[in-house]
């Protein structure tokens, strides 16, 4: 009997031993895979946050400068919800608030540098949680800032349609109050009246000697756009013998094609003044101390005793001067030392005459007046600074022997000045930035 012997296939043996390593290098593969995918979606979702977190961080940053622009200037910015870290010229914002927080994800900001004077710098940091495991993320913004100039041209009185100077005695001159009280016997020579039309007739000086010059847009023409009877344009000495217009004082070179409306400040909570004895022992019918104030109709004797002021008129402004009662100050806007106002007019016609305003510091820039597009009439005297330039301003004169001051600047629609009329331009206006708000000059990521 023949016995036959199977031999077991090598082949099997190598083919358990191949599907062994395909299987082997196929779990490798799709544990790269799943590997790679995780890796990558990390990567997305941490690309996604950081870009994120400047988004966030450039928030912070617009909320600094909505401060900045609200109406209030340096070192006052620690108006709620800021506070200051004090003697740091350091404001910050608390990151405990719901407008600061988005979703998970919140800011941390802070204006330094905020001293009298300084270019504020903004420091804003965003804050975005990483992907799982991974730490916070965070990026921040510097932003500098400079103030906005209120009165960028070296003017007395700037007009966007026409300036009518009428009757004797009318005339304009400058000083700087940094230097000193105005002086008549060594008046300065920037008493110029600008106009931003060429229109003819659009600066009719008629008896009025200007110290300073004429200044038109190109193509205005002297003796067309600008007009003198028996007036002056030159300097102290040649003004003093002479009329008509002293050689290069019309110039029609002035470039600003525009200023802009009035805008009231974003202010998050208004006040009503109060009744009471103010610290110079009288009865005043409103008291401004401090902070953001608004009245329907200001008339009355109002006192002032805070810098940094701001007074919202909605309707009618009527202060007569005059003599008050026992005890009670007389109808006029009292401005103590140290102390600064910042009246918005947003009603039709705004009256402050006779001795209706007294500003203690003697410096035009303790008042500064604002007229919105609804205000369109200012009748005055006193001192300040004056942008209103949907308004006709009228300086009206005693139309007596003395004469009536006024000194400041002004940006209007139109200005008329009567007889026994001297308007005084304070030169250091030109600095003056409140509530003109900050521009950006530098924003960088840090």
């Amino acid at each position: 009997m023949r016995l036959h012997c199977k031999k077991r296939s090598v082949n099997r043996g190598s083919a358990l031993v191949i599907t062994l390593l395909t299987c082997a290098i196929m779990a490798v593969m799709v544990g790269s895979y799943f590997y790679l995918t995780g890796t990558q979606n990390v990567s997305v979702t941490r690309s996604q946050n950081w870009h994120q977190a400047l988004v966030v961080a450039e928030g912070g940053a617009e909320e600094a400068l909505a401060l900045l622009n609200s109406g209030v200037q340096s070192p006052n910015f620690n108006i709620v919800p800021w506070t200051t870290v004090v003697g740091s010229g350091v404001f910050k914002s608390a990151t405990n608030r719901p407008q600061s927080k988005f979703g998970t994800s919140w800011y941390d900001v802070s204006i330094t540098n905020g001293f009298a004077g300084a270019n504020p710098v903004i420091l804003a940091k965003g804050y975005v949680p990483g992907p799982i495991g991974s730490p916070i993320l965070s990026r921040t913004v510097r932003v500098e800032t400079r103030p906005r100039i209120t009165f960028p041209v070296k003017a007395p009185m700037i007009v966007v349609q026409g300036f009518d100077a009428n009757g004797s005695n009318v005339g304009t001159d400058s000083f700087n109050s940094t230097v000193g009280p105005y002086n008549p016997a060594v008046p300065g020579t920037n008493g110029d009246v600008i106009t931003l039309t060429t229109n003819a007739n659009s600066i009719i000086i008629g008896n009025a000697k200007l110290n300073g010059s004429v200044r038109t847009p190109p193509g205005g023409i002297q003796g067309v756009t600008a007009t003198i009877q028996s007036g002056a344009v030159g300097d102290s000495t040649w003004i003093t013998s002479n009329t008509g217009f002293q050689s290069g004082h019309f110039q029609d070179n002035f470039t600003l094609s525009d200023f802009p409306d009035a805008t009231l400040p974003n202010v998050s909570v208004w006040y009503l003044p109060s009744t009471g004895t103010a610290p110079d022992g009288l009865i005043y019918d409103q008291l401004l101390t401090s902070g953001n104030y608004k009245v329907a109709n200001l008339t009355g004797s109002v006192y002032v005793g805070q810098t940094n002021t701001v007074l919202y008129v909605t309707g009618s402004l009527n202060i007569s001067g005059g003599g008050g009662g026992a005890g009670y100050a007389p109808p006029q806007i009292h401005i103590a030392p140290g102390a600064s106002l910042t009246i918005y007019m947003g009603g039709d016609t705004a009256t402050i005459s006779g001795n209706g305003l007294v500003n203690d510091s003697a410096q035009a820039k303790s008042f500064a007046y604002y007229g919105l597009p609804s205000n369109h009439t200012l009748n005055l005297t006193g001192n300040g600074a004056f942008y209103a330039p949907e308004a006709d301003f009228n300086l009206k004169g005693s139309g007596k022997g003395s004469y009536d001051d006024f000194t400041g600047a002004s940006v209007t629609k139109s200005t008329t000045m009567t007889g026994n009329f001297k308007f005084h331009y304070d030169e250091d206006l030109i600095h003056l930035t409140t509530l003109g708000g900050y521009d950006v000059t530098s924003w960088s990521e840090m």
